[in-house]
């Protein structure tokens, strides 16, 4: 692929994205964070002028309590959307994100149990929009689509659900189309809805996986073809026909079970998720042995709605079906893990033959964070603080270094913009990179609270919701919300 290919700018990232969604030019600002990771999940911004540090006492622009949960915020032109949940309530609140004060808010019931590990919760997955329209997926209550102005235009229940951490795949919009990736431990499918109706225009079944996956679906627009949604799930990385859910294409054994949402660059895709190079230890059920005999039944798992669902999966798939997971069945569930994953680097081709991996880094990397591009250096940050610069075209690393204040889990992924990287940790450590094959830090704050979702940036500022609150950051600051 020629390098020249490489060479994008976030404007151009952001044109391309929306025309992937589909979205009218008139309904989003040209600075838009649309979805989970911003234009087509690529995490970067088009915006200028982003502060170089994250500080509460100096570019602090307003902060509210904005509910528990773990969603992204959203963002296009004055408004920024958000989802919570309380008790048996979910809400999908419409602020204005110069002030952070509402605008409106609606609430849904919750309709069923669904299993949710920390920190997923019923409020993990992150909402949509074209500006015209908001789409929130609540995995025990189903998908709603708002009016711009807060009026419910319709729901569609898509339970229920057999998934063993609970679902974290967020929707995303492409020609007319809402489509999410159900994947499950049983009955995974990538299904899609009309957005002008609510009715279901088609459903795929998926591979299911041993565990699952959790990835949000990207898009590829192919000007005289059918758009793509390109996904990652157990097994394989697969492309999708848009109109109908066909799927196009399949690139197996670069996946087992993703957390990181398949990250799309010119022509080129790039897939992460650590290499399994040993089998995951039977003794991780020895706290459900409730009587202590070195035998794990289901009767026993049942003591842990995900564990149970693997220990179920895996005697009826992987064993003998007789109600006991013993270590052989184990270990012939897990061994098919063995081998799989790493950063894999696929070239899409020109579409007269199918993509293939253009290369593998197969050293230590992230389990959640996605990576992004920007200006041709590829990025991805991991547990410890350890952020790591490659050459997307070859995948030789720049630089890999440590954070002056690493040694945190990371479950955001880092987002960028104005030559610049955002990084929170789960402690709530804000780091401010300067881009570039030797990054450097700017800056190092904390806001000493839990933080799980990835931030968003839209008109200049940078958007962090902690497990407390929303943050809006920014070079100018505004009057407090109430």
């Amino acid at each position: 692929m020629p390098h020249s290919l490489l060479r994008v700018s976030p404007a151009m990232l952001l044109a391309v994205a929306l025309t992937s969604l589909g979205l009218a030019e008139e309904a989003v600002s040209p600075d838009a964070w649309p979805r989970f990771r911003g234009p087509n999940g690529t995490g970067v911004s088009p915006c200028t002028g982003l502060p170089e540090t994250l500080d509460a006492e100096s570019n602090l622009a307003w902060k509210l309590e904005c509910g528990k949960g773990s969603s992204s915020p959203i963002a296009t032109g004055d408004r920024l959307y958000v989802t919570s949940y309380n008790g048996n309530e979910r809400f999908v609140q419409c602020l204005d994100a110069a002030t952070g004060t509402s605008v409106w808010k609606q609430t849904v019931r919750k309709l069923r149990v669904e299993t949710a590990s920390n920190p997923n919760s019923p409020a993990t997955c992150t909402p949509v929009t074209d500006g015209k329209n908001v789409v929130a997926f609540f995995p025990d209550s189903g998908l709603f689509c708002f009016s711009a102005e807060g009026k419910q235009l319709w729901h569609a229940d898509t339970g229920p659900l057999h998934a063993m951490h609970g679902i974290a795949s967020s929707p995303v919009l492409v020609d007319g189309l809402v489509v999410m990736a159900l994947d499950q431990l049983r009955g995974s499918q990538l299904v899609a809805y009309e957005l002008s109706t609510g009715k279901q225009a088609w459903s795929v079944p998926r591979v299911d996986g041993l565990t699952g996956a959790y990835a949000t679906p990207s898009i590829i627009a192919r000007p005289g073809a059918p758009s793509l949604i390109v996904t990652c799930g157990p097994e394989e990385f697969c492309g999708y026909l848009a109109p109908t859910g066909e799927k196009a294409w399949s690139i197996p054994g670069v996946s087992n079970a993703p957390v990181t949402s398949p990250l799309v660059f010119g022509k080129s895709v790039f897939l992460c998720e650590p290499v399994r190079t040993s089998t995951t230890s039977i003794s991780l059920l020895k706290p459900l042995d409730a009587n202590k005999d070195g035998k794990y039944t289901l009767e026993e798992g049942k003591r842990s709605l995900p564990m149970f669902r693997l220990m179920e999966r895996i005697d009826t798939d992987h064993g003998n079906g007789d109600g006991v997971v013993d270590e052989t069945e184990w270990n012939a569930a897990f061994g098919g893990f063995l081998d799989k994953g790493g950063l894999v680097a696929v070239d899409l081709g020109d579409g007269a033959k199918a993509p293939e991996v253009r290369w593998t880094y197969r050293k230590s990397l992230p389990y959640i964070p996605t990576p992004l591009v920007l200006d041709s250096v590829l990025y991805m940050v991991q547990g410890g603080g350890i952020v790591t610069s490659l050459d997307p075209q070859t995948g030789d690393v720049f630089h890999r270094g440590r954070l002056s204040q690493g040694g945190k889990q990371f479950y955001a992924s880092p987002v960028a913009g104005d030559g610049k990287l955002y990084l929170v940790d789960t402690e709530g450590r804000l780091s401010v990179l300067k881009a570039g094959k030797e990054w450097e830090e700017l800056s190092s704050t904390t806001l000493d609270e839990p933080c799980y979702a990835s931030p968003a940036i839209c008109g200049g500022r940078v958007f962090v919701r902690s497990a407390k609150a929303l943050y809006a950051f920014g070079c100018t600051k505004a009057k407090p919300a109430l």
